[in-house]
């Protein structure tokens, strides 16, 4: 992926595998629960931040799970979506699914040292959770995909893969 063109396909791509909404960039609203504001701060900062780093993040709400776990649906999501270069695999995707009450961070194997899942726990119980609990849903979202961007730039690790798996992936996109 390349530049703001490569986030317009990722989000293109959303309607094509299953999304009903047009999106037009890294925030995929179908839960409308942001406001048209939350949306653009996002998209820009998300925007800004792929031409600078090519470390891609999305930001997507979902109406319903339709009753697959909040695991599943992000990591189908993010695998069909292909949220980041095939190459760095330095993708992350926030899913929201405010109507059965979950959300998740999906980490690309090419920041799984950078963001653990310890990590990205911290992130949902600090950043998300809280203020979704009280309705503020821009706050979070917006709180909670600056807080990646923190933790990516900041990061004691170089990032790379850490599982088998992943190893395996980033070995083979080589």
């Amino acid at each position: 992926m390349k530049g703001r063109g490569a986030l317009l396909g990722l989000a293109l791509l959303a309607t094509a595998c299953g999304a009903s909404a047009e999106p037009s960039g890294p925030v995929v609203d179908e839960a409308n629960i942001l406001s048209d504001e939350a949306e653009k701060v996002l998209a820009e900062r998300l925007g800004q931040y792929w031409d600078q780093k090519e470390t891609a993040i999305v930001v997507a709400t979902v109406p319903s799970l339709k009753g697959e776990t909040i695991e599943v649906t992000a990591r189908k999501l993010f695998n069909d979506w292909g949220i980041g270069s095939a190459k760095t695999n330095r993708g992350v995707l926030v899913l929201i699914a405010p109507n059965d009450r979950e959300a998740r961070i999906e980490v690309g194997c090419g920041l799984e040292t950078v963001l653990t899942d310890d990590v990205a726990q911290q992130i949902m119980d600090d950043d998300l959770v809280p203020h979704f609990k009280s309705g503020e849903f821009d706050t979070g979202a917006t709180t909670a995909a600056f807080e990646l961007i923190q933790r990516i730039d900041t990061a004691n690790v170089p990032a790379g893969p850490v599982t088998p798996y992943c190893v395996e992936i980033m070995k083979d996109a080589a």
